[in-house]
């Protein structure tokens, strides 16, 4: 029905790590959630918040004062954009996410229809666990 990743952000790749480091954070209290997917025929259950808290559970547990997902930053009218698309930025700010423009990076894949990859821009959203 769903799945999910995640990893302190220490142990992170360079771009996701580098917009904390200039930003002067302690990435060591920072636990990072890769990719996260609900099946659309389990949405608007309660699943999705109840995936939430498990997961920030997970990192609590651990000693994570922090815990933090990057979005990818398309422009409303992307050819890719799915039909009915709602952004998920109304369901982030429910459970305490805040975005941070200022923390914001690329990272790099092959976009259907694309021939090679391309960077793509980045924005974090982070929750205080304290």
């Amino acid at each position: 029905m769903g799945a999910s990743t995640g990893m302190p952000l220490a142990a992170d790749m360079a771009e996701f790590r580098a917009p904390f480091e200039r930003a002067g954070f302690d990435i060591d209290s920072v636990f990072y959630y890769g990719e996260s997917v609900l099946l659309p025929s389990y949405r608007g259950r309660g699943i999705g918040k109840a995936f939430m808290q498990a997961r920030e559970r997970h990192a609590g547990e651990r000693g994570f004062s922090t815990v933090a997902f990057c979005a990818v930053e398309r422009p409303d009218d992307h050819p890719l954009k799915p039909e009915g698309y709602v952004p998920l930025h109304g369901f982030w700010r429910s459970r305490g996410y805040e975005r941070h423009p200022a923390l914001a990076t690329t990272f790099h894949w092959k976009d259907i229809g694309e021939p090679e990859e391309t960077d793509k821009p980045m924005v974090f959203w982070l929750k205080s666990l304290g």
